[in-house]
This record gives structure tokens, C-alpha cells and sequence, in this order.
């Protein structure tokens, strides 16, 4: 089930992004308690069986929105879950809220950019030494409307239960 981002989200969501990421990349708590208030309306959870399995942190910036931090537990991935929460961000443009999804993702993630790739994600700058151990980065964008609706159409919708 999806539902909006809550500060009562946040050790658990850090607890996410110790799994997911590389120490120097993951969000302090702080950052994680301030984006999700800040970016609240656009920041999904996915809890599966009361265990928070995932999460998403859009925020809105000149009619553009911007994935901040995106990822699944390892114990849940390849269930559909990182589909379900990109959607969220996709669903801001299929709506025509903004126009344009974006974000980053670290040159040897090859598995989130097959998942963004076949969201029709298409990369649009090579970040050099992007992340802090010097590792480069893609900025993939999203800016079909079409795209976003055909990749949602079979995912839960977001807002339904986000309400």
C-alpha cells in the first residue's frame, strides 16, 4: 500500500537507505525529516505487510519534478514496489502538474536505470564524479506524458490510497 511520507517514516527510512546505499551517500536523518515535510505531497512510502518496504522523495521545483531518493529494501525488490513509488513522480507528469520528471542514478546502477529506461526515462547528462567517491552520474529525464500514463497504467495508483 502507498501512502504519503510521515516524520514517523523517517528511522525507518533511513533504515532503507543504510541497506541500499554506499555510507557516504546515504541522507542523515535531518535531511530525510526536512524533505520529507518539505516535499510531502509528493513523497510516498510502500508498506508491505506494516514493514515500510520503500520509499520516494519527489519535491516539485519550477514545474518540474525532481526525484530526490528512491529505493527499496533489498528483502522486497523485484515485487513491483520501486515501480509502484516511480510512478508517483510519473503520475505528477501524466497529469500535466509538471512538465518534466527527473533525477539522478549512479553510472554503475544498472538495474535502477533498466527500471527508469523501460519507464521511457531517457538519459540527458553524464555527471562527472557526481557521487562522493567519485563515481559519475546520469541525469535520466522523463518528459512524455504517454510514457508516464502507458508505464502506470497496471501499477496501484498512488493517490488512491494516498488520501
Amino acid at each position: 500500500m502507498l501512502r504519503r511520507c510521515q516524520a514517523a517514516d523517517i528511522p525507518h527510512i533511513l533504515e532503507v537507505e543504510k541497506k541500499s546505499f554506499k555510507p557516504e551517500d546515504i541522507y542523515s536523518e535531518e535531511l530525510l525529516r526536512f524533505l520529507c515535510a518539505y516535499c510531502g505531497e509528493h513523497s510516498f512510502v510502500y508498506i508491505n505487510d506494516n514493514v515500510l518496504a520503500g520509499y520516494i522523495i519527489t519535491c516539485i521545483e519550477g514545474g518540474v519534478a525532481h526525484v530526490i531518493t528512491i529505493a527499496v529494501d533489498p528483502e522486497y525488490r523485484r515485487r513491483g514496489i520501486g515501480k509502484a513509488l516511480l510512478c508517483t513522480a510519473m503520475q505528477l507528469l501524466a497529469d500535466g502538474k509538471v512538465s518534466e520528471v527527473f533525477l539522478e542514478v549512479r553510472a554503475s546502477n544498472t538495474v535502477a536505470q533498466a527500471l527508469y529506461k523501460s519507464a521511457g526515462f531517457e538519459q540527458v547528462e553524464v555527471l562527472r564524479s557526481y557521487y562522493s567517491d567519485g563515481e559519475d552520474g546520469y541525469r535520466l529525464s522523463l518528459r512524455d506524458k504517454k510514457n508516464a500514463r502507458e508505464f502506470c497504467l497496471y501499477v496501484e495508483k498512488p493517490l488512491d490510497n494516498a488520501r
